[in-house]
């Protein structure tokens, strides 16, 4: 492990986990507070770096001005990071985190009763699962998960069409054509046999190999076996999540450990959306995020957040 002092309160963490050497940044709570506690961030899908190009800090902010620190590092072969962010199963992407908490708990004597993730998107099939089978975090909170990988890509498909201005028939091909894929996927058929079949290079072949080994990911059992305080996150206008069946699903589940909300205005990554309508992030969206900072947020994102956190951890 290396450590790199810099300013603003933050030091470079370069960590391993397996053949994969990851750096990261670990910034103390603002104006020298009390430290409370950890929060590790667990990028969605995508070459996201520590700060998802600044996108985090929006969130980091408040959360150091109310007394936690922050971990978070980039993903495997972006930034300074070495490895294949598309090489990862979920499986390695949970023992890559562990890696992580294991390195700032040793640094900075964190336990499991102050550790606790933040996730994204995808972190879904991660964070349940560490939520679920290791003692070494004592909270977490979801933004944007959904259970199914399979049901979420149909629900993608369909809106995704629907934005583009498909007919009722257009899109109802367009989610066949969708179902024969992943039919075809669970064939675990070659990448020659895949191209094949679609007609054209749909993905390339490192993030072929990265769909067929995920795509049956399912977050069901993951959270049944939860035993620790978690808050679940969905912006009620979500293109890429079904948000409100995944929040309407938690209504009957009735977890104790957990608090699901649907944040009103917001998107799949909380951000206002009457600014950032769109599925896919692009640079005219990072440069109304710069723009705008913490005015690009749903106006209730934070507050939920901040307030979840005062009352389950302490």
């Amino acid at each position: 492990m290396t450590v790199i002092t810099l300013a603003s309160h933050a030091e470079t963490i370069v960590f391993k986990h397996g053949n994969t050497i990851l750096s990261g940044q670990y910034l103390k709570p603002t104006d020298d507070k009390d430290t409370k506690g950890v929060i590790l961030f667990v990028h969605g899908d995508g070459a996201t770096s520590y700060d998802a190009e600044g996108y985090y800090k929006l969130i980091w902010q408040p959360l150091r001005q109310n007394g936690y620190a922050i971990f978070s590092w980039d993903k495997p072969g972006v930034g300074q990071s070495t490895g294949n962010w598309l090489e990862q199963s979920m499986t390695e992407r949970q023992d890559e985190v562990l890696a992580a908490i294991e390195v700032i708990q040793e640094k900075y004597g964190f336990n499991a009763d102050n550790t606790g993730l933040l996730g994204f998107s995808q972190a879904g099939w991660v964070v349940p699962t560490l939520a679920g089978l290791h003692s070494k975090i004592g909270f977490f909170i979801g933004i944007g998960f959904a259970t199914n990988w399979v049901d979420q890509g149909r629900y993608f498909t369909r809106v995704k069409h629907t934005v583009a201005g498909g007919n009722a028939n257009q899109i109802e091909q367009a989610i066949l054509s969708y179902n024969r894929e992943i039919d075809f996927l669970s064939t675990s058929p070659s990448y020659a046999e895949y191209v094949d079949f679609v007609g054209s290079q749909t993905m390339i072949k490192e993030r072929f190999h990265f769909v067929l080994d995920n795509v049956q990911s399912d977050a069901t059992q993951d959270y049944e076996r939860i035993k620790t305080p978690g808050l679940l996150l969905w912006g009620d206008d979500d293109l890429n999540v079904n948000a409100k069946k995944e929040f309407e699903s938690w209504k009957t589940r009735q977890h104790p450990q957990i608090t699901a909300k649907l944040i009103p205005n917001a998107t799949h990554s909380m951000l206002d959306s009457e600014l950032f309508n769109t599925q896919e992030f692009g640079y005219k969206q990072w440069l109304m995020l710069m723009w705008y900072e913490q005015q690009a947020l749903a106006d209730t994102f934070i507050p939920t957040l901040v307030s979840w956190l005062e009352e389950h951890h302490k």
